[in-house]
């Protein structure tokens, strides 16, 4: 069996090269961290924090073992600029890899689905993905990753036309019971393995009145995020958990202090995995 992995998501707007009162940064995220996600909302194209993203953060990261691998919405695949034509796909999927993912340094794309698509998007959608697949992911033979998150359930059709090419399967599981789980995985079984698929809570949001999933408050051991870290598949074992807004490890629920984190949940998440192989 695989070791299990964790993945994780850092805003980037509460990075300090984006904003120097931050006390937070991508270049501090432990090796316990297997793959992390620059999620850059609030982020201008022209702020340094980009430029220190490519010649610090990612060196420093590969250093640790960790990869970097940037997210974007599934709007960008839609994107009308493109014709919607296997031309257009195939330019679309290349400004995507090569703006999104080799202007950084970066390790692979994350597609953040979370929309019902039309038959039309769905048919542009796919033409895309697999025009992605030649470049990053698992058939392109470069080792580059493509990871597609989602807070829907598996039997969407986009995901059963490009499953083939993605390496991962990312389900934002944030609140949910863990007694759901398994009926979710059920939607997924046909189309990835198990090893593929991972579960994902969230950190506390500052300031966030929606944010009411309350995924990670003490005790540990009694929290959402360590029983989806020890749920398994029914005779199987899901690759791993993963968690949005990292950098907000530690804080407790409805605390809006922006505050410096030495990430203490993600260690000791990883460390109860690894025990419990």
């Amino acid at each position: 069996m695989a070791p299990p992995l964790e993945f994780a998501y850092f805003r980037t707007w509460h990075d300090r090269a984006v904003d120097p009162s931050r006390p937070n940064s991508i270049g501090e995220v432990p090796a316990e961290i297997d793959v992390l996600f620059v999620f850059p909302d609030y982020t201008p194209e022209d702020s340094p924090f980009w430029d220190t993203l490519r010649d610090e953060y990612v060196p420093t990261l590969h250093a640790r073992g960790t990869r970097v691998v940037r997210t974007t919405d599934i709007r960008a695949v839609l994107d009308p600029q493109f014709p919607d034509t296997a031309d257009g796909h195939r330019a679309n999927a290349e400004h995507l890899v090569e703006t999104l993912v080799e202007q950084h340094g970066l390790d692979g794309l994350d597609i953040d689905m979370e929309r019902t698509l039309t038959e039309a998007e769905n048919a542009r959608a796919v033409g895309v993905f697999r025009e992605l697949s030649r470049l990053i992911g698992p058939l392109s033979g470069t080792g580059r990753l493509f990871i597609y998150d989602t807070n829907r359930d598996g039997d969407v059709p986009l995901l059963g036309a490009v499953a083939d090419g993605i390496d991962y399967v990312l389900v934002q599981s944030y609140g949910r019971s863990p007694s759901s789980l398994q009926a979710t995985w059920d939607t997924f079984a046909p189309h990835i393995d198990p090893e593929q698929y991972l579960i994902g809570f969230s950190f506390y949001e500052e300031n966030d009145d929606w944010n009411e999933w309350n995924d990670t408050s003490e005790p540990f051991e009694e929290s959402r995020a360590v029983a989806f870290a020890d749920w398994q598949p029914a005779g199987a074992s899901k690759g791993g958990v993963f968690s949005y807004a990292v950098d907000r490890d530690g804080v407790a629920f409805k605390d809006d202090t922006i505050s410096h984190t030495t990430y203490g949940w993600s260690i000791r998440l990883k460390e109860r995995m690894l025990d419990r192989i």
